[in-house]
């Protein structure tokens, strides 16, 4: 996986058969020999840590996406992800997924950029939990431009007011306009993150569920993952434009 990544950070391109070429791990025994399709080798749960697998999908997408692939969570094995590689079309990707990607990447990496991974790797096989990382990614976005403008928020904030906070420091508040047209858009955004908070209350699975529990599927979490990306995306393009524009 090592060799991998420094080869793909070195050249910047990536060749599928890399990680699906078939053939046996270093860790592989005779009586479970690890093949490359159709999970990866290189992101098995027998040879990665979980924390490890996600960094390495993180870094992987990107470039998979390129060629019309990805790296998608499919089942688990004791709890830890399985991903193998997808064509992506239909509901298994979106046109704005690349540019959302490079866009979040080149904000933050580390959290942000993997915040957006997780909920893309779930949006078709896990609902419930693509929702759960859409509000977590706007989450994420939010904390990092406050903290990056100088204010602060409180470990209780919630996502709505989480937003309001970056939007105001950003001067994307409505309020903040005179124009009605940018007050209502902008009111709109509100909206929608408001509702991409209730939503989550309602149908992840950050909290329990009664037997009669309506469960979201994969369209409800590819429109939460999708409104998330999007409006995360306009966040961090507004911030980066504000620093670029500052003397």
């Amino acid at each position: 996986a090592l060799e991998l990544e420094g080869r793909t950070r070195r050249h910047g391109r990536l060749i599928l058969s890399d990680i699906t070429r078939p053939g046996r791990h270093p860790r592989a025994t005779p009586s479970a020999p690890l093949r490359g399709a159709p999970t990866t080798d290189t992101l098995h749960p027998r040879t990665r840590e979980e924390d490890e697998q996600r960094r390495l999908v993180a870094i992987l997408n990107p470039l998979l996406q390129r060629d019309g692939f990805h790296l998608a969570e499919t089942s688990s094995i004791s709890g830890y992800p399985v991903f193998t590689v997808k064509a992506i079309g239909g509901s298994a990707g979106a046109p704005a997924d690349p540019l959302i990607s490079e866009t979040l990447a080149a904000f933050d990496e580390a959290s942000v950029h993997e915040a957006w991974t997780r909920a893309l790797q779930r949006r078709t096989t896990h609902p419930e939990g693509a929702i759960t990382s859409a509000r977590t990614l706007l989450e994420t976005v939010c904390k990092h431009i406050i903290e990056d403008a100088g204010g602060t928020y409180s470990d209780r904030d919630e996502l709505p007011k989480l937003y309001r906070t970056a939007a105001e420091h950003l001067q994307l508040a409505p309020d903040q306009h005179t124009e009605e047209v940018f007050k209502i858009i902008l009111g709109n955004c509100q909206n929608v993150v408001n509702s991409l908070a209730s939503i989550r209350n309602k149908l992840s699975d950050a909290h329990g569920r009664g037997r009669k529990a309506v469960r979201p599927s994969a369209r409800h979490a590819e429109l939460a993952v999708n409104l998330a990306g999007t409006v995360a995306t306009f966040l961090v393009s507004t911030w980066r434009a504000r620093q670029a524009s500052q003397p």
